[in-house]
């Protein structure tokens, strides 16, 4: 009796992640690097200026936006750090218009604490309205007397130089003074609502005081339009409009800005961001290479693996939309075993029912294979036929984000997710028809 041959043995990256979006780990993007770079460059050592400068880097799922902002910035604050405060913040963890503005004030007053112990010359009163106002960015509906309590441990503020534009702001909005004593604030009455659109008027003005006070300030927003999700209805999208149209309101302030957002989603950047560049896809040999990069501390029989496996990858980097979708096959055929010619259908099998636990492989076939290409947008209705003219799959389809709206603010067609691309007949690994047959031979 002949005896099957064993299964080949699944063998773990101890680093990769497809997801990191460490600067270290850039590859390629010399020319938007370097227009990233020489835009806020020149606004930081221009020095003495009022206004602020935007910019927005605009790309699909995974195209790199975020690692070239993060690895731009990281340039720029070894040029700029005893004068400037670097701020990044991931839209995703926010939810909310007023979840950006607290983790703006958070990393403003980390940024302040590290130049005063670089002994830069940070006043007191400056920390201390920072502070202030991170305080003030958990509350909402308070009473007066509780509100002035909170600014009790904050009287340097009132009393050192270099805080006047955001204690006005606080006293014209919120009618706070950090004048009041304990007494005379035991002796209040009423409440004050701490609402967003104050609490924004009050960032902007601390960041007048960090200008005022010799200081840069460059932020990043990253993934704007991970911020809300909701686009099914005209109302849902006029509320995500007014929470976007909120945060943008720190186009206000001398600062310079950076947002980073997907393409379907661009429809709200304002007239007054003037800079977009628009990320086009890395070139087989850039994902490559950026696939090398990552590998350099992982184990040697790991890189021997995938040196063995390097045609199939190199087919896969020729057909990958993005750095992150051809990280994530790598990443998971290998883990699985499946990286081989003879595995790639089940191991792509294996991939939608990992990725998308609850969605049937044979169904996310069809829809790919009803796209003439696969960046194609998809009209709705050709959608729902894909989806057996069930409105609750495609609904699900969208909670997952199989696939997006090709306009986040007019949701009548439809794209693919990158990460699916591979499974379309025009990629060369699959014809037509049910996952797992007909693996081409190209």
């Amino acid at each position: 009796m002949i005896e099957p041959e064993p299964e080949p043995s699944a063998m773990f990256f101890d680093h990769l992640d497809a997801a990191d979006v460490k600067p270290k780990q850039m590859i390629g993007r010399m020319r938007d690097g370097q227009w990233l770079r020489d835009l806020l460059a020149r606004y930081l050592e221009a020095g003495d200026h009022d206004a602020g400068r935007s910019a927005c880097l605009i790309g699909e799922k995974g195209i790199g936006k975020s690692i070239l902002a993060r690895s731009v910035l990281d340039e720029l604050r070894t040029r700029f750090a005893a004068s400037t405060i670097f701020v990044v913040v991931d839209c995703r963890s926010c939810h909310s218009w007023r979840g950006v503005i607290g983790e703006i004030a958070n990393a403003i007053v980390a940024e302040l604490n590290s130049l005063q112990r670089a002994s830069a010359n940070v006043s007191d009163g400056l920390f201390a309205t920072a502070q202030l106002l991170r305080a003030l960015t958990r509350l909402n509906r308070v009473e007066l007397k509780a509100a002035h309590a909170q600014t009790l441990q904050f009287q340097a503020a009132n009393t050192l130089r270099g805080t006047q534009e955001m204690l006005h702001s606080l006293k014209l909005n919120f009618g706070l003074s950090l004048g009041l004593n304990a007494v005379q604030i035991r002796s209040l009455m009423g409440t004050v609502h701490f609402d967003d659109a104050g609490i924004c008027d009050a960032l902007v003005a601390l960041l007048r005081d960090l200008r005022a006070n010799g200081f840069n300030a460059v932020v990043l927003l990253d993934n704007l339009d991970e911020l809300r999700h909701e686009y099914r209805d005209a109302v849902a999208r006029e509320r995500v409009r007014r929470e976007v149209d909120g945060v943008l309101r720190i186009t206000q302030a001398p600062i310079a800005l950076v947002l980073t957002m997907r393409d379907y989603f661009a429809g709200v950047i304002q007239r007054g961001i003037s800079h977009v560049r628009v990320l086009q896809p890395l070139s087989s040999p850039e994902l490559l290479a950026l696939l090398d990069r990552r590998l350099v501390y992982e184990r040697p029989e790991a890189q021997a693996a995938l040196l063995a496996a390097r045609p199939l990858i190199e087919r896969l980097a020729a057909i990958a939309p993005t750095p992150l979708a051809f990280l994530s096959w790598v990443k998971f055929l290998f883990e699985e075993g499946m990286l081989a010619e003879e595995r790639l259908a089940a191991g792509f099998r294996a991939y939608l029912e990992t990725q998308y636990a609850n969605l049937d492989p044979t169904t996310l076939k069809r829809l790919v294979d009803a796209l003439p290409e696969p960046s194609a947008p998809i009209e709705r209705a050709t959608l729902l036929a894909a989806c057996n003219g069930s409105d609750a799959l495609l609904e699900t389809l969208q909670d997952r984000r199989v696939v997006m709206p090709d306009d986040f603010w007019q949701p009548g067609r439809f794209t693919l997710d990158p990460e699916l691309f591979a499974l379309h007949p025009s990629a060369g690994l699959f014809a037509p028809g049910p996952l797992g047959v007909g693996i081409s031979e190209a």
